[in-house]
């Protein structure tokens, strides 16, 4: 269950659909026209990636236009198979760096495109360059999936089940049939009937029915994931004791268990064209069947990415799939061979960002790239060191080289979730494990002084490693924190954790004392660095705290800072900057005792921070990398 993609705590983030139109060539011309307008440098400038990103939805629009709905960067659109997309989201309450648009489903009635989102359901009658809001509900509403049955309009929602509306819109009726507050997964139709999929139960309506009828009573799932319909045969996916994958001849009266062999994980995207059916899985990537779900292939040659959220099946041969952190893939042979397809699509989540020389490398969880040439391109680092199941936790650089910590997920029985740390060898552009698992739960943090490691890890605390020593580490205590951050003075070692709590070691081992009182109890500790003899540390929720006295007692310094949930901190010379959740990056005017704002837009979930050559390189939560003059 920890890898399901559709729980309920990220669906009340994020949202969901939006519909595809007939889109002449000169507006997407004229769209790509100003995507190649120059940047102002005394703003922040969105590079040229990493691209990729989480896809959850994947749409064939009129006129070889395809859209693809992110989460988190609103909707990006193709007009050549894929090769090159632009950001399209007008009007869509988002800004470059600063909202979030969510998008699940896709959907169009004539020349109509309609859009959910995590602020309800819009529409636009000038194929996207300019959309209006179109709820009409009791309260906003997140937008979980659209369907159109001749001249009527259905929505499911996460909070108050199915609605639908004869007039586009300008009003709505449910069809919960008493059922109570629903939270609906998936619709979709069987010529005029309607299918519903809540988190336990399959719904259907009929044309001449006024309400939602519960059908195969034993039919009782943990979740409902995806639907797929190949003439009257209903695909679906969903998460159960019996199984991943169903079909149903009859409208879901009756339902046969058809999941592929060796499957352990939900099948989150469904796709048929013709007589061939695909299903994309949560982590086992595509499964191909030409025999309507009889029998299945894995067709993964090519997808580095397994994790798969959307599918499109275009024509018998050409096939794309949207996936959790590498964007988009094609195959163009029915799925023997798959290719990324991304340039243009920036959705990436960037958590760390460091700078070797003149090379800045950023952190993607399971990618790490860098660029030479501030952000105009991004190649990969070869990974090949480390196996799959690895994801990388946490970057630092010492004596001009990059050191990675990487967490692997595991059976409890087998140490849970371990890891290691790897050196990147640039001239052969590899990772090279320098220190072994051994059974670390999960590295955090790095810190790097001369030839001494200390790693701080997610309960089994701080250790200590001599580069090229035997034994491998050194226990320092800790045991049962879940360290968040560490900074090195001296002798003296300084830890914090995921309650907010800071402790300091006089010699850089036991024992242990805690240094701030209730400052930033409650909150996450998110950085721990020093400028001078000054040492500050930030927090999710609580802003910024200081010591000049070695941690004997603090003071906060949140003037300014609009928003105090800080996600990253880092210094630069004798400057201080930091990063926040909302309302974007920020540096400590320490004359003025102020906090003052970079930029004239704020970035939206500014997670990581490096500088490299005058700029301020920022990595996002959902946009990838901007960066921003700081010197002349």
């Amino acid at each position: 269950m920890g890898q399901r993609i559709k729980n309920t705590f990220q669906w009340r983030f994020a949202v969901i659909w939006i519909a595809a139109t007939v889109l002449s060539v000169g507006f997407v011309t004229q769209l790509e026209a100003d995507a190649r307008t120059e940047p102002n440098e005394s703003d922040w400038v969105q590079t040229n990636g990493p691209y990729g990103g989480n896809i959850r939805a994947l749409y064939a629009a009129p006129k070889g236009v395809l859209l693809a709905g992110t989460w988190g960067a609103g909707i990006f659109r193709s007009t050549n198979r894929g090769n090159t997309w632009t950001p399209v989201n007008t009007g869509l309450a988002y800004e470059p760096g600063e909202g979030f648009v969510y998008v699940e489903v896709f959907a169009q009635k004539g020349e109509v495109l309609y859009v959910g989102t995590q602020g309800g359901l819009y529409a636009s009658t000038d194929a996207g360059n300019t959309w209006h809001h179109v709820s009409n509900f009791r309260k906003p509403e997140s937008i979980s999936g659209i369907v159109v049955i001749g001249d009527r309009i259905y929505v499911g929602t996460l909070n108050t089940g199915v609605w639908y509306s004869d007039d586009d819109g300008g009003s709505w009726l449910q069809v919960n049939n008493g059922f109570g507050p629903m939270l609906i997964r998936e619709l979709s139709s069987i010529g005029t009937t309607l299918i519903a999929g809540s988190e336990n139960r399959l719904f259907r309506k009929r044309a001449n029915e006024d309400a939602l009828t519960a059908i195969n009573d034993d039919f009782f799932v943990q979740q409902v994931e995806s639907f797929a319909v190949m003439d009257d045969i209903l695909y679906v996916g969903a998460y159960t004791s019996e199984g991943e994958l169903f079909k149903s001849k009859d409208e879901g009266n009756s339902l046969t268990g058809i999941t592929p062999e060796n499957v352990g994980n939900p099948v989150i995207a469904l796709a048929a064209f013709g007589a061939t059916v695909y299903a994309g899985m949560y982590g086992s990537g595509i499964f191909r069947s030409n025999n309507g779900g009889d029998t299945w292939t894995a067709v993964n040659e090519g997808l580095t990415d397994q994790k798969v959220c959307a599918l499109l099946a275009v024509n018998e041969d050409t096939v794309f799939a949207g996936t959790s952190e590498g964007g988009v893939f094609r195959t163009i042979d029915g799925g023997d061979s798959w290719m990324a397809v991304n340039t243009g699509l920036t959705n990436t989540k960037v958590s760390e960002l460091e700078v070797v020389g003149k090379s800045i490398y950023a952190g993607m969880s399971e990618r790490l790239v860098h660029s030479v040439n501030g952000g105009e391109s991004w190649q990969p680092v070869q990974i090949s060191a480390i196996p799959d199941e690895y994801l990388f936790s946490t970057l630092s650089v010492s004596d001009g080289a990059l050191y990675v910590g990487a967490i692997r997920f595991g059976p409890r029985d087998q140490g849970g979730v371990v890891g290691g740390v790897f050196w990147l060898d640039e001239r052969n552009n590899a990772l090279v494990q320098v220190i072994a698992n051994k059974d670390l739960t999960g590295i955090q943090c790095l810190e790097i002084v001369g030839t001494t490691f200390y790693i701080g890890t997610q309960r089994d605390g701080i250790y200590k490693w001599e580069k090229d020593s035997d034994p491998w580490t050194t226990d320092l205590g800790l045991k049962g924190h879940f360290i968040t951050a560490l900074s090195v003075d001296g002798e003296k070692l300084y830890a914090g954790t995921d309650r907010g709590k800071i402790y300091c070691s006089e010699n850089a081992g036991k024992p242990w004392k805690l240094v701030n009182s209730t400052d930033m109890v409650g909150s996450s500790i998110s950085g721990l660095r020093r400028i001078g003899s000054t040492l500050y540390a930030s927090s999710w929720g609580n802003g910024v705290i200081r010591s000049v006295n070695g941690g004997d007692s603090w003071t906060p310094i949140n003037d300014g800072l609009n928003d105090r949930s800080v996600v990253t901190m880092e210094v630069v010379g004798t400057e201080l900057y930091v990063g926040t959740y909302s309302k974007g990056i920020f540096r400590w005017m320490a004359d003025k005792r102020w906090w003052e704002p970079i930029g004239s837009h704020h970035l939206h979930q500014a997670i990581s921070l490096a500088v490299l050559d005058g700029f301020l390189y920022a990595g996002t939560g959902t946009g990838g990398v901007y960066k921003i003059r700081i010197e002349k």
